[in-house]
């Protein structure tokens, strides 16, 4: 067996981390994520087309048997019904949130508006009275 040279270590121990999930670069928990190549080139800190089949067949094979299962785990893209569906289930929590938040705000205005008219109510039959004179702060600043 021979040795690996420290550019194909470095190859190997991407792909070691991309099948962890431990990575440094790229994102696995991405839906358009697979093994390639490229993907282990990016991971290594090298740019795409460094790994070749002609340079690394046997790291180009187990890139390939780490695919292969990847799809068999189940793993697939959400299809398009999916997606819209998953719209969907967010519009609604999003409409139901804002609404909620919408009756909160109503509640709170109510409040505040009766508060002002209280408050005026005390003003102006405070001011009606002729023993009070009423006493205005200026403000200094």
């Amino acid at each position: 067996m021979r040795s690996r040279s420290e550019a194909e270590q470095q190859y190997w121990d991407a792909l070691e981390r991309l099948i962890s999930g431990k990575t440094e670069v790229v994102d696995t928990r991405s839906t358009r994520f697979k093994f390639t190549k490229d993907a282990i080139g990016r991971e290594a800190g090298r740019g795409k087309g460094y790994v070749r089949y002609e340079r690394y067949p046997l790291l180009c094979d187990a890139i390939e048997k780490a695919e292969a299962a990847r799809k068999r785990s189940g793993f697939e893209a959400p299809s398009a019904a999916d997606k819209i569906k998953k719209q969907k289930e967010l519009k609604n929590k999003a409409r139901d949130e804002y609404n909620q938040l919408k009756k909160e705000y109503d509640l709170l205005m109510t409040e505040y508006l009766n508060v002002v008219r209280r408050n005026f109510e005390l003003e102006t039959g405070l001011i009606d009275d002729d023993k009070f004179k009423p006493f205005r702060m200026v403000n200094k600043i």
